[in-house]
């Protein structure tokens, strides 16, 4: 009896002991955000979003391969009509972002991506094949991911407790990545189906679903801060001081920039390799795939060196991937090979993107978000005709061993610049 009264007593003590004084539960996987109903539908809904984007990007090269005779310079200025506009605009949507509610920003930004399919959808039923039509609504479409991208990485740290940051960050890598596997597959497949038509449409229905489910998302509390010139002045200062300070966060940006020179030539010159819509949709959906299975491995993998050295090893994985590609023409070795670009291209994205969002304070988060994807994107799209060019006057093979070499020598010279561990 006097033991029973013993238990009875530690059980008691044990229910009232305060919360502070009990030991602090660590995640140890990567998908227990997802038990938070909040994330959980916010993650499906950028998923979504994620896959209309890339299904959109196969289907615009696709048209554009047809429109323009398979011209190499206007199918890589495709990717600089859907990077070039988070380039210039990442900075500014970002002050935005950090200045009023992150959830109704993003919610217009899915709203704007609603009217660009629906607009070259016009384009194919009315026989207009103009490349520079394409190119321009493109862009419109490119404008709206520009307002998505820093609102939607902002917002997304106010649905999961500190904790699980690093895990909630690593499944938005997943989803973006995820969507190159399901978008392309999607388009590749239903293209010769069902019709660009039927699939834009649908890409815009997705968007409008995005925004019911970010409807039912509560937004934080967080007061609005109306935009003036003086507090625009202001913001800017803060970001470039933060620039300016954080070495780390330099080098984040050098290392990355340059590896998204090279990253561009994925969508500028693979498409000329298989012309066949099927084929390149099928390709990217591996490369997704890769991406996918680097983000099941990704806790165990990076756990096994410092952020620096994986990156600098999945760099130089990605330049042997794009030699390797250039030598071959077998849709299976292809199909392995982008699989394997793809795992290299997730370590190198979530790498940079975990770095960043650890060290930045949130107040500027937004901004510090945009200058990074500015400083990405705006590598992707300027590098992109560059790609183009070369493939024009020489060839897709000699275009992707170059960039190899280029990749190769950036991923050894800088290994050495850390990136905060």
């Amino acid at each position: 009896m006097r033991h029973l009264k013993t238990i009875l007593v530690k059980s008691l003590i044990r229910l009232h002991t305060p919360m502070t004084e009990k030991k602090e539960h660590y995640s140890t996987s990567v998908w227990e955000p997802l038990a938070i109903f909040d994330f959980r539908i916010f993650w499906a809904g950028m998923s979504l979003s994620t896959i209309a984007f890339w299904m959109q990007n196969i289907i615009v090269t696709s048209l554009m391969i047809k429109w323009s005779n398979s011209d190499p310079l206007m199918i890589s200025l495709v990717q600089t009509s859907l990077f070039l506009p988070v380039m210039f605009l990442s900075i500014p949507f970002g002050i935005i972002t950090d200045s009023i509610d992150r959830r109704k920003f993003l919610i217009f930004s899915q709203c704007w991506m609603l009217l660009p399919p629906f607009l070259i959808s016009g384009l194919i039923v009315t026989g207009t094949e103009s490349p520079i039509a394409l190119l321009i609504t493109t862009t419109l479409l490119a404008t709206g991911n520009a307002m998505k991208l820093p609102s939607q990485s902002a917002f997304l740290t106010s649905l999961v407790p500190k904790s699980l940051l690093s895990f909630a960050i690593n499944l938005n890598s997943m989803a973006v990545n995820g969507g190159r596997v399901i978008g392309p597959a999607i388009a590749g497949v239903l293209l010769p189906i069902a019709g660009a038509p039927v699939l834009l449409i649908g890409n815009s229905l997705i968007y409008l679903l995005y925004v019911l489910i970010l409807l039912k998302i509560p937004s934080p509390r967080k007061l609005s801060t109306p935009i003036s010139m003086t507090l625009t002045r202001q913001y800017l200062y803060e970001i470039a001081a933060y620039v300016t300070k954080t070495k780390t966060f330099r080098n984040t940006l050098l290392r990355g920039g340059l590896y998204f020179c090279t990253w561009s030539t994925i969508l500028a010159v693979i498409p000329l390799i298989t012309k066949n819509p099927n084929d390149f949709g099928i390709l990217y959906g591996l490369f997704g795939l890769g991406a996918v299975i680097g983000a099941s491995l990704y806790s165990y993998l990076s756990a096994l060196s410092s952020r620096s050295t994986s990156l600098t090893a999945a760099i130089i994985m990605h330049s042997f991937c794009l030699a390797l590609i250039s030598f071959t023409t077998n849709f299976l070795i292809l199909s392995i090979l982008m699989s394997f670009l793809g795992l290299a291209s997730f370590f190198v994205m979530t790498t940079l993107h975990i770095t960043a969002q650890l060290q930045f304070p949130d107040k500027i988060r937004g901004r510090g978000l945009a200058f990074m994807t500015t400083t990405f994107m705006g590598a992707t799209a300027l590098c992109s005709p560059f790609w183009g060019y070369l493939t024009f006057n020489f060839s897709a093979p000699v275009t992707l061993q170059i960039a190899s070499i280029f990749s190769l020598l950036c991923g050894l010279l800088l290994s050495k610049k850390t990136i905060g561990d």
